[in-house]
């Protein structure tokens, strides 16, 4: 198997054209209203849209809280006050967004050779974490008002500093996910959504304003325990996605599809095999494929193709990928009905989705290939023993070498 390494990255322009990782909405757009992604050049542009969301969030959470806290105390509602805490909350959390994009954009070094890219990661799972705290604190704190209810005295101000609140907490969600959707920031995504039930947590608390004010009676406590469980749970959610991210997720199978066809359509390429693909930040892939390819091309032929693949898919997917070649002779009949004769038996057996590969010496009678093993194939040395055990059964003359992939993107 040889391996050619392209990971120097390509200087053009990046045209429109797939992302790596999700689509981008509202970046630019090309001639025919098509999406055109953040290139690797826009790096600088694209931190400097987060770190202004960032800002933006800042000075609006903080205008917030101390409106709602002036409002709160005067009013004696703990609903406005804790609103008040959870507006700086979100100020706080917007601080931790500018900070984790300031150090993902610090240049690769000796200890961190690939980036600090994932602190985004990171900065988005203390933002999720704020959240869920926030729920469960604003739950807490709710059970008590239900059990110690008190008479809050409202006014005209009152109302109006709520309803404003509400209208800025809504603008300010749909701006924030609209730049994490530009930018591909999961930390500026998880804000916005924060924001959103932010606008839900204090239409509840106008909610229960309202009816102290026409009845003069109190259903805060009960108001705030209902959405507490809702804020909870999103924060729940958005902390199991991005660990889950950070853990290593499949590939987007679309995106894996589209890869391995548009490697396929370089002639003269037969297959696309053993595609991986790792990210290193929102703007960062970095993977591996085999080229299946006719075993009669010379290493500067492979070398070539192999770079115009990785140029190619670094500039349309800002995906760094590395080539390992596999050798095969289509065009030779024994070969093809060698080939096709194992084939078909390894694939009778249960929990095989693929094999390719194929390297047959027959002077020394060895051949050797892979397998894409299903995840339901638990024990991988008796599933890989049972197609050697029926392979030399059928072909006793020769030796078996079978490597067991794992299914990344099958």
């Amino acid at each position: 198997m040889a391996s050619t390494r392209t990971d120097e990255k390509p200087t053009a322009e990046k045209p429109a054209g797939k992302t790596g990782r999700v689509p981008v909405s509202g970046a630019s757009r090309g001639p025919s209203g098509e999406n055109i992604p953040y290139a690797p050049s826009d790096e600088r542009d694209r931190n400097a849209v987060v770190v202004r969301c960032g800002a933006v969030g800042i000075v609006a959470n903080v205008a917030l809280a101390a409106a709602k806290a002036a409002i709160g105390f005067a009013s004696n509602s703990l609903a406005i006050v804790l609103d008040a805490v959870n507006s700086l909350t979100d100020a706080v959390s917007s601080v931790v967004t500018i900070v984790g994009v300031k150090l993902a954009a610090r240049p690769a070094d000796r200890e961190h050779p690939m980036g600090y890219g994932r602190v985004e990661y990171l900065s988005a799972l203390l933002v999720a974490a704020a959240v869920f705290a926030t729920g469960v604190i604003t739950l807490r704190d709710s059970i008590l008002k239900i059990l110690h209810p008190t008479l809050s005295t409202y006014d005209w101000v009152a109302v109006v500093v709520i309803v404003l609140s509400i209208a800025v907490k809504v603008w300010l969600g749909l701006y924030t996910r609209g730049k994490a959707r530009e930018t591909r920031s999961d930390a500026l995504d998880a804000s916005g959504v924060d924001a959103l039930f932010d606008a839900l947590v204090t239409g509840a608390t106008l909610v229960g304003i309202a009816v102290t004010m026409l009845w003069h009676v109190t259903i805060d406590g009960w108001i705030s325990a209902l959405i507490s469980v809702v804020v909870a749970k999103s924060g729940w959610d958005m902390l199991r996605d991005i660990v889950s991210e950070i853990l290593g997720e499949r590939i987007d199978p679309k995106l894996a599809k589209g890869l391995r066809a548009e490697i396929a359509s370089f002639p003269p390429v037969i297959g696309a095999h053993d595609l991986f693909l790792d990210s290193f930040g929102p703007n960062e892939m970095i993977g591996s494929v085999h080229l299946e390819v006719p075993a009669n091309m010379t290493a500067m032929e492979i070398d070539t193709l192999s770079r115009k693949i990785s140029d190619r898919v670094y500039r349309e997917h800002n995906i760094i990928l590395t080539c390992g070649v596999y050798g095969a002779d289509p065009e030779d009949p024994e070969w093809k009905k060698f080939n096709d004769s194992i084939r078909a038996e390894v694939m009778a057996h249960e929990g095989v989705l693929s094999m390719h590969g194929l390297y047959v010496d027959h002077d020394h009678n060895r051949v050797v290939f892979d397998v894409v093993r299903d995840f339901s194939v638990t024990d991988v040395a008796a599933f890989k023993g049972r197609i050697i055990d029926d392979l030399e059964k059928r072909h006793p003359d020769y030796t078996f070498t079978v490597h067991v992939d794992v299914d990344y993107a099958e």
